[in-house]
């Protein structure tokens, strides 16, 4: 399991599977093979949802965002 952070809080806004985290890196941008760090919107959990990636990784995206248009966030395996 990985955990999911708001990368300007740092605090922890979700939890993801191994499969729901390799399907968030398939979507988003890397800047470097190295990057752990995304900018997330609103309209991306849009885009995935009309794609048909997988509904409980959006859940946890929108959850993240708590209504918020856009956020960085930032993963970590658990311990």
């Amino acid at each position: 399991m990985f955990a999911l952070y708001d990368a300007q809080s740092g605090a922890r806004v979700g939890r993801l599977t191994d499969k729901q985290l390799q399907a968030l890196i398939g979507w988003m941008e890397e800047e470097s093979s190295e990057d752990r760090e995304y900018y997330l919107t609103a309209e991306d959990c849009d885009l995935m949802e009309e794609q048909g990636v997988d509904p409980s990784l959006i859940e946890v995206l929108r959850g993240a965002l708590k209504g918020r248009e856009d956020m960085d966030i930032r993963y970590a395996a658990e311990d």
